[in-house]
């Protein structure tokens, strides 16, 4: 039967010389590899990260199935010119609908690999949503321009030669935006620091520290000792001296200082310094704490407790408990702290 589509505004040859059966079990075979991955590889995943995951595989499922039955009206509607021709004129849309859905399928399974393979390199290290959001949106620029190039031969090349005053203004505009987005990704090259670690951020004469919670294309959000998100653009971070206090190379020092006047045995004020952090819970055995004298002044010598600690987050916590235990035991031995003196000269006049 010789029925004429030359009236279609859709390439309808190109688009059924697309749709064949390979590319669309190669999609739906993806699909189900990845969930098949999560199954056998990933079972360990805390219960937020399972959640998460479980939440794309059903959106996942959704697109697949809506890819699968384009795909069968497509079909199916290619079989029915032989009851009625008037049928044909509707296979390029099923078929460019199957094309479009198989794309977003194949970029949602590259998406969950990206996640199970971060998820499977660390099973509590945070994961950086911007690494992931940078690859799809990489790949479905590449499969838009393939579909673009491939479907309707749609040549972006000289369009893209001929916009360049436009590309130069929308630089300009874009100039913070886009100075944060590059910014974050040679911080996500560099990594000076992660997700979960505790930062301290020097900007001038201005420290924030709080709890790396996320890493976006825009900005790195913390969360500060007292529960407040702090939001800072990521070009800012790249300009600014970051500490890190993440215990993954050592543990985080902490100390106190303490003033005890002369006649005090030195030897008996260390052992009960030391004696009183014994059993707080937060305070490394190893290395274990010290005390040393770093002072001798005119009424009093200086010792410092030194401890190590884990949990930066803690460290306030820690602290008082240290200060409270370390207060305790010297009024029990009977060792006073050195009051301060000010010392008042007559001037003869």
């Amino acid at each position: 039967m010789n029925y004429k589509l030359a009236y279609l505004w859709l390439p309808s040859e190109k688009i059924h010389s697309a749709l064949q059966i390979e590319p669309i079990l190669f999609v739906v075979l993806s699909a189900l590899t990845s969930y098949l991955l999560y199954k056998l590889f990933l079972r360990g995943l805390s219960p937020e990260r399972h959640r998460n995951l479980k939440a794309q595989f059903k959106n996942l499922v959704f697109h697949t199935l809506l890819c699968l039955a384009f795909y069968g009206s497509f079909l199916l509607i290619r079989e029915l010119p032989a009851m009625n021709p008037g049928y044909l004129k509707l296979s390029p849309y099923f078929g460019l609908s199957t094309i479009i859905w198989a794309a977003v399928v194949f970029i949602k399974t590259c998406r969950i690999m990206i996640f199970e393979y971060l998820f499977f390199r660390s099973m509590t290290v945070g994961v950086p949503l911007l690494l992931v959001n940078i690859f799809t949106l990489v790949l479905s620029i590449v499969i838009a321009v393939w579909l673009l190039n491939t479907i309707f031969e749609f040549r972006l090349l000289p369009l893209v030669a001929t916009s360049a005053v436009f590309s130069i203004v929308l630089g300009l505009a874009l100039q913070d935006t886009l100075g944060n987005l590059f910014s974050g990704i040679a911080l996500q090259l560099d990594k000076p620091y992660s997700i979960g670690d505790w930062i301290e951020i020097f900007n001038g004469n201005q420290k924030l520290t709080g709890l790396v919670t996320e890493i976006t294309w825009r900005a790195t959000v913390l969360l500060s000792v007292t529960d407040e998100v702090i939001t800072i653009p990521n070009r800012i971070v790249s300009q600014s001296q970051v500490n890190n206090y993440a215990a993954k190379s050592g543990p985080i020092i902490r100390s106190q200082t303490f003033r005890i006047p002369y006649g005090s045995s030195i030897k008996k004020t260390k052992q009960v310094l030391l004696n009183s952090v014994k059993g707080i819970d937060g305070i490394r055995r190893i290395p274990e704490p010290m005390v040393l004298i770093v002072e001798s002044a005119e009424s009093w010598i200086t010792f410092r407790l030194i401890y190590y600690i884990d949990d930066f987050g803690r460290q306030f916590l820690i602290s008082d408990e240290v200060l409270t235990a370390t207060l305790e035991s010297l009024h029990h031995e009977k060792i006073l702290l050195a009051p301060p003196r000010l010392s008042v000269e007559a001037i003869k006049i």
